[in-house]
């Protein structure tokens, strides 16, 4: 069995204004993490296109489109097909669509590999009242929504670290996903994020892949600190 490399693990978020400074962070990561992230902000501004500049630029390093759709299951089962054609490996749904809306991303999805979102990092017990009163932890929301993503044959999904050990137990087969991860060293201003953990924690509680945006785009070096991190988790 092949050996995961920890740097195939990273996966970095092209969260930038435009393809510019994209392509710049892109050249400079390339080869030191295993994965680049497209989501609204980039997709938006630099339009589809930007999948097959990153593939002539980095054509080792894999594709997350992250556009979470969210709409009637026709729209969605539409838009995956559109997506399809772009050659993600893998690109994300809202889990919260429903069972019809994720079949049919799923229907559409050939060979990438469709990821449930499940429920986002920035939000907090504090916003929990008003989201899902119901449920009296995200925990519960959140493997709820897995039930539904496996149901559908969505092939992985995306959740905070802290509902790795559950998911990890009840959806063994599934991919899992984890933003929101802050290094113990990093320091990142203005974070939005509220349900974190630390890369090593992910890995140890079951994550495949890890999303790791501002710790390494904000460093003073953010190739040091991409290699820094992919060191820690050899480790």
């Amino acid at each position: 069995m092949t050996r995961v490399k920890p740097m195939d693990r990273l996966i970095f978020p092209l969260d930038l204004p435009d393809w510019a400074a994209a392509e710049k962070m892109a050249r400079a990561l390339n080869g030191h993490v295993g994965w680049f992230k497209v989501g609204l902000e980039l997709f938006v501004s630099a339009g589809p296109s930007v999948l097959a500049r990153l593939r002539d630029l980095a054509p080792e390093t894999k594709i997350f489109l992250d556009l979470k759709l969210h709409d009637i299951p026709a729209t969605v089962g539409l838009a995956a097909a559109a997506v399809t054609r772009l050659g993600p490996e893998m690109f994300t749904v809202h889990a919260q669509g429903g069972l019809d809306m994720m079949r049919a991303a799923v229907a559409q999805a050939g060979p990438s590999t469709v990821l449930a979102v499940t429920v986002l990092t920035s939000l907090d017990p504090s916003s929990w009242e008003e989201l899902a009163p119901e449920f009296r932890t995200p925990a519960a929301l959140v493997r709820l929504l897995a039930g539904r993503a496996r149901a559908a044959g969505c092939g992985g999904l995306v959740a905070s670290g802290h509902e790795l050990q559950v998911l990890r137990t009840a959806f063994p087969e599934m991919k899992l996903v984890v933003p929101g991860l802050r290094p113990a060293w990093a320091r990142v201003a203005g974070d939005d994020q509220k349900r974190t953990a630390t890369p090593r924690e992910a890995v140890r509680d079951g994550a495949d892949y890890l999303v790791i945006g501002r710790p390494i785009r904000d460093a003073p070096d953010p190739v040091e600190a991409a290699d820094r991190l992919a060191a820690e988790l050899a480790d």
